[in-house]
């Protein structure tokens, strides 16, 4: 058909649809207007009115045959016939409310269960960055033998985007910290999130402020000069109430005073999953904010802190900007070959970051998604087996349209439409059901310096998932039954009201379904055991150190502009001052505690007498800068040698301590105590062990007791610390009179975070976990109730359909345990099949679990102990309780049954 004639008769399909009724009538009138006439014309020619009647409308075909000639010449015959479909098919639900209630609430269980750790995965993985073509945007890192995602130098950073021509720009960025913020010089700094940015990275971007401007392509390359801030929208709401005339104002942060210049877009919350940045500086300033005095920000190459991203050029592949990276880092490395020696680059995409080996958040949204999606999966099974229950009632009538000419694929078309309006109803209750999960998941809060946002929220991609899942559950759930129903023999359906079939044929659809029921319940009842049974290992491992009667507070000194000298005093003249308050026992300062949130350095080292591999210039380790009372305070026995003393001064040879790990690694059979250690190479400067201290768990993430160096703060003093309190009471009693002792030193000293020890164990190893074992615990529970319905409702199937059957048997002398194991021997079967499948399902997600979550290898076989015999039981308590039913038929009411 040709385009113009479409758009002339378009009014006439859109009247067709949304206007039906009236185009009927006007068609109704029409034809009788042709037939009147024809009629007419017929009486003229001198015949009877009945016959010029009945002449008319053989000539005309028949009104209602050509009614639908002119209807199919609109072609838009099936949108309406899928219109008349959904108005049946409400009808027809409404005729078994009871029945329509339970598929709805079961597909809102297994779309809900799937929208929430959907919404997890989205956010960790797929949610796009908040600029334009993000697709385009790239993560640039340096790669090395050690670490295949590491950051940037500045130098190499202007290296990169002075040479590579992928890109339509390339841009930098810090890690987001703490700044001291202050809009007025007479208030105390209050802790803000700052990073910051190369002068090209808001234009780069493509993020335009809502008021002021951005940074300019210059602003970042004179160190020191440009003390200017961007304010974050959400930011500039809270501290400054919206006020426009913000552009110009001068704000202090650590000290120093900024211009504000503009505020970035509502629709710009950073580059970052969990936090976002309050105020944006250029890289200009980074002395400001160095964390590392004694390094230089913008000379030496080595000092790599900056992610490097770039917006690939448009017409340039990703395989282009790869092999150019490669080239460049290979030059780098010969030009620079003592920092650049074994070190290459590479280009990512988004989701190629956000699921690097070394983070672990995705993995679990991952686990979660797949649980869901058996949980959806039983939950279709379930609905799948109540609609073929259900075509059995509906045969006769399947079978009239047959006999009166309906089409197969019609009928199938009418079938899929009561399905889909059952699923799209369970869809609205799945995002009712989705929206509770994420709003509990939302209320969960994290411990940290700076607050932590929790990604997960029912956006429109979620909301798109679920209505897909919607869809795809109702050709799921109703294709089966439809397709089973449009082969109903048409004579014994006319005959018989269930129209049911002898043998086997007719039952094995749902016999396949409640096996997938059974399998899919077990495997997540194992995921739960599995879970639990994992984060419990960990917990029983304990610590290695004692967490309880313990604070610590977070010291940043640089907040208030200190210098290094004014650091060590505040630190010094600080420790003693806390050293003589009541209830405080000990004191230590750390730069990174155990079970903190923050990321612990790495420590790049050679040890004496180790054969190193030819290709490795060093290895590393995870490392933390202590003082002397670190150990007595935390209760970490030094198991060899000794702790730091006071007399390992930034004067006297360098040492270090080493856990038990560390000494066994490099040093076998061997007294660690003694050996030295080279850093950065086997040039570098050497460190003596002094002690071997048992190793502690820093976190619960896979590498439980890792290898770990101590280094005494006072020959590596560092600005931000952590002041740890031993005490004899409830440790929170002390926060009041160590805060009064730091306002005596300085009133404008902010206490970046104070928090226990004890909390800090109740996050890593309690409450966090429990939010994951009680998601796939609710999994796992709403999969075996959905199972058991399912199993429930075949068995009570079997029961109905051989009514006639078992009455004759109990007539002729049956005893009710015969009949008992007649009814229950094919659910047991069943879920027989279904437990050996469930436990191949159940051993690919623990090795799952373990290779991506736990880090251990094997199988739990209390896992299988435990959940197995339970699933087992209850399985065979469902099919009891219908079986039980049918040993109670009386025979004379069965042998009246149709």
């Amino acid at each position: 058909m040709k385009p113009e004639h479409w758009l002339l008769t378009a009014p006439l399909r859109l009247r067709s649809i949304f206007r039906r009724g009236r185009v009927e009538a006007e068609l109704d009138e029409e034809l009788r207007f042709h037939l009147d006439r024809k009629t007419e014309e017929g009486i003229a020619q001198g015949l009877s009115p009945e016959e010029a009647r009945r002449r008319a409308r053989l000539a005309m075909g028949g009104l209602d045959q050509r009614k639908e000639e002119i209807r199919d010449t609109r072609r838009v015959h099936w949108l309406t016939d899928f219109f008349d479909d959904l108005r049946y098919a409400f009808r027809s639900l409404r005729r078994t409310p009871g029945l329509t209630a339970f598929i709805v609430v079961t597909i809102s269980l297994g779309i809900g269960m799937t929208a929430t750790p959907f919404s997890m995965l989205d956010a960790l993985v797929f949610r796009p960055y908040p600029v334009p073509r993000s697709a385009d945007v790239l993560t640039l890192v340096s790669t090395s033998r050690d670490n295949a995602f590491e950051n940037f130098s500045y130098r190499e950073y202007l290296d990169i985007r002075d040479h590579v021509k992928s890109y339509d720009g390339v841009i930098a960025n810090s890690s987001v910290s703490g700044v001291g913020f202050t809009a007025d010089p007479k208030t105390p700094a209050r802790l803000r999130a700052g990073i910051l940015v190369s002068g090209n990275y808001f234009r780069v971007l493509g993020v335009e402020p809502t008021i002021g401007r951005s940074f300019s392509d210059d602003e970042d390359r004179a160190p020191g000069r440009d003390a200017l801030v961007v304010l974050a929208p959400g930011f500039w709401k809270r501290e400054f109430g919206s006020d426009p005339t913000v552009v110009g104002r001068v704000v202090r942060v650590n000290g120093a005073p900024f211009t504000v210049i503009g505020v970035a877009p509502e629709s710009f919350t950073g580059m970052f999953i969990f936090t976002q940045p309050d105020l944006y500086f250029p890289l200009a300033m980074a002395k400001t904010f160095s964390t590392n005095p004694a390094r230089s920000f913008f000379d030496d190459r080595d000092d790599r802190e900056l992610t490097v991203r770039g917006r690939l050029r448009r017409g340039a592949t990703l395989q282009q900007a790869r092999h150019e990276l490669e080239g460049l880092a290979r030059s780098l490395e010969g030009d620079y070959p003592k920092t650049n020696r074994g070190r290459g680059a590479a280009v990512h995409t988004l989701v190629e970051m956000r699921t690097r080996p070394d983070e672990g958040n995705w993995k679990f949204g991952l686990i979660f998604t797949i649980l869901a999606l058996a949980v959806l999966l039983v939950a279709c099974t379930n609905v799948a087996g109540l609609l073929i229950s259900r075509a059995r009632t509906r045969t006769r009538e399947i079978a009239v349209r047959l006999a009166i000419g309906a089409s197969r694929i019609r009928l199938i078309r009418l079938l899929l439409a009561e399905s889909l309006v059952l699923a799209l109803f369970g869809g609205l209750g799945g995002i009712a059901v989705g929206y509770v999960g994420i709003d509990l998941l939302r209320r969960f809060r994290i411990p940290a310096e700076l607050p932590v946002e929790i990604p997960f929220r029912m956006d429109s991609r979620v909301l798109l998932a679920s209505l897909a899942l919607s869809v795809l559950c109702a050709i799921f759930c109703g294709l089966a039954p439809a397709l089973q129903s449009s082969r109903t023999d048409l004579v014994h359906g006319l005959k018989s009201a269930d129209g049911e079939e002898t043998g086997r044929r007719r039952l094995w659809g749902r016999n396949a379904l409640v096996v997938a029921q059974v399998a899919m319940s077990l495997m997540l009842l194992a995921a739960a055991f599995l879970m639990a049974r994992g984060f419990h290992a960990s917990l029983v491992e304990g610590t290695g150190f004692s967490r309880e009667l313990r604070l610590f507070l977070r010291f940043d000194p640089r907040l208030v502009q200190y210098t290094p000298a004014q650091t060590r005093q505040f630190y010094e003249k600080l420790s003693e001052r806390v050293k003589d308050l009541p209830g405080v026992q000990s004191a230590a300062y750390t730069k990174s505690p155990p079970l903190g949130l923050e990321n612990h350095d790495m420590l790049a080292f050679v040890p004496e007498g180790f054969a190193m591999p030819r290709e490795r210039e060093s290895f590393s380790s995870m490392s933390d800068i202590v003082d002397e009372g670190f150990f007595e305070t935390l209760g970490i026995p030094i198991l060899r040698g000794r702790a730091f003393q006071r007399a390992d001064t930034a004067e006297s040879p360098r040492v270090a301590i080493v856990n038990e790990n560390f000494a066994s690694h490099y040093w076998p059979n061997q007294e660690a105590v003694g050996k030295r250690i080279r850093l950065e190479n086997a040039a570098g400067p050497a460190v003596e062990i002094v002690g071997v201290c048992r190793a502690v768990k820093y976190d619960l993430g896979v590498k439980r007791f890792s290898d770990f160096v101590y280094l005494p703060l006072s020959q590596n003093p560092v600005a931000r610390l952590v002041l740890l309190l031993k005490s004899g009471g409830d440790p929170l009693d002390l926060v009041g009179p160590v805060t009064e002792a730091v306002r005596t030193l300085d009133a404008n000293m902010p206490i970046s975070e104070t928090r226990t020890f004890e909390d800090l164990y109740q996050y890593v190893f309690v409450n966090g976990p429990g939010v994951a074992i009680n998601l796939v615990a609710t999994l796992g529970g709403v999969g075996l109730i959905l199972a058991i319905a399912g199993l429930y409702g075949l068995v009570s199937y079997n029961v109905a359909r051989r009514t006639r059957e078992i009455g004759i048997r109990i007539a002729i002398g049956a005893k009710p345990s015969d009949v008992l194991r007649l009814t229950m021997s094919k659910g047991l079967k069943l879920v027989a099949i279904g437990t050996a499948f469930g436990l191949v399902l159940g051993v690919a997600i623990e090795r799952l679990m373990n290779s991506m979550i736990f880090n251990a290898g094997g199988t739990d076989m209390l896992v299988y102990v435990v959940v197995v015999p339970a699933m087992l039981l209850v399985t065979i308590v469902a099919a009891y309780v219908p079986a039980r039913r049918a040993t109670r038929i009386a025979p004379t009411l069965a042998l009246r049954c149709e």
